[in-house]
């Protein structure tokens, strides 16, 4: 019996380690890293059966130095009589969106979109770099980028932008030679003196540097966004608003000048209901003045915002006028003018 048992654990744990050794293949095949391995490998594979190795001078996973003090690691170069090809491999599915001048692309497969960085100013930093270093003219450096999945693009691309083996084609369509032989060679021996020792700890420090870039680029930036705020939360000038408001009456002094003025902010409430509390008198509308002359105009002592004159036409208070603030959308602050209306309604 026990060894019934013993056999059955044993086949157990042999069934439970093959399935955690498949998992973790297939985890590693879908990754990003893989992925674009593999592509690479690809491109690199038919850069050999495609083009003449007589003409063309293949090199691969080439790291630079940056004038930043950090580092770029191009996929592909290729020398030739014809110019200086630098090739950036995407290995991506599914529908690909994107122009020449945007930031990112998108990647579709099905309803799940995806952002990554667009290829062509990625690619643009290597061509830079290798104008810097090798003292090369621009019109002689090409950029080429080879998508090699099974992907589709969705919007016109640059003849540049290649996919599956049309990177082959257009290399091969540049036929007039800039350089000879002797400028070829003497390029080459400079790229590998200034390219980083290839190897897993340039690969390390590369990929340090990428992602300390990208945090960077990430870091929200705090003083613009507080300009802004500072900016909506700013009340324009009352004289914006002149032609919207009426004169405002001279009154005596009375004691409801100095009531509180918190007791008077009543809630926005709907045309047919009377708002919480209204002013009885034109003494109070008078008290908002802050500019020592009659015609001024009269500001909300909440917010400070201008006030606006307004007549109700229908509800309790109809035929009244009222100054409501007229920073609606966070004040609402209202004041009865009952004296008012009432004066301006008696004969001369």
């Amino acid at each position: 019996m026990n060894q019934i048992l013993s056999t059955a654990f044993d086949g157990l744990f042999l069934y439970l380690g093959l399935a955690l050794a498949f998992m973790v293949l297939a985890a590693v095949l879908r990754s990003p890293r893989f992925k674009g391995w593999r592509g690479e490998r690809a491109v690199q594979a038919a850069i050999r059966r495609q083009l003449d190795p007589l003409v063309y001078v293949d090199m691969h996973n080439v790291t630079l130095p940056t004038a930043d003090g950090g580092s770029t690691q191009i996929d592909h170069l290729i020398f030739s009589p014809y110019g200086l090809f630098v090739l950036e491999t995407k290995n991506y599915q599914g529908w690909i969106f994107g122009t020449e001048k945007q930031r990112e692309w998108t990647q579709q497969i099905f309803r799940k979109r995806s952002r990554f960085q667009n290829p062509l100013r990625q690619n643009y930093k290597h061509i830079k770099t290798l104008q810097s270093l090798l003292d090369i003219a621009p019109e002689h450096l090409h950029s080429v980028i080879a998508f090699v999945g099974d992907c589709e693009f969705k919007t016109e691309m640059p003849a540049h932008v290649t996919r599956g083996l049309g990177f082959v084609g257009h290399i091969q369509s540049f036929t007039q030679p800039v350089w000879s032989p002797e400028q070829m060679q003497a390029l080459l021996d400079k790229l590998e003196e200034l390219r980083l020792q290839p190897g897993r700890a340039t690969d390390r420090r590369h990929v340090a540097h990428v992602r300390q870039l990208h945090s960077k680029a990430r870091k929200p930036r705090q003083e613009p966004v507080a300009e802004a705020a500072d900016q909506l939360v700013r009340p324009p000038a009352p004289e914006t608003v002149d032609v919207l408001l009426e004169p405002v009456m001279s009154a005596p002094p009375s004691a409801a000048v100095d009531r509180d003025l918190s007791a008077q902010v009543s809630p926005a409430q709907p045309a047919v209901a009377a708002p919480a509390r209204l002013a009885d008198s034109a003494a109070e509308a008078a008290e908002p003045v802050r500019h020592g002359r009659v015609d001024a105009v009269p500001v909300c002592p909440q917010c400070e915002w201008p006030l606006r004159r307004l007549l109700m036409q229908r509800g309790p208070l109809a035929g009244q006028a009222i100054w409501r603030c007229t920073n609606a959308v966070a004040c609402s602050f209202v004041r009865g003018d009952q004296v008012l209306a009432q004066a301006s309604d008696a004969p001369e």
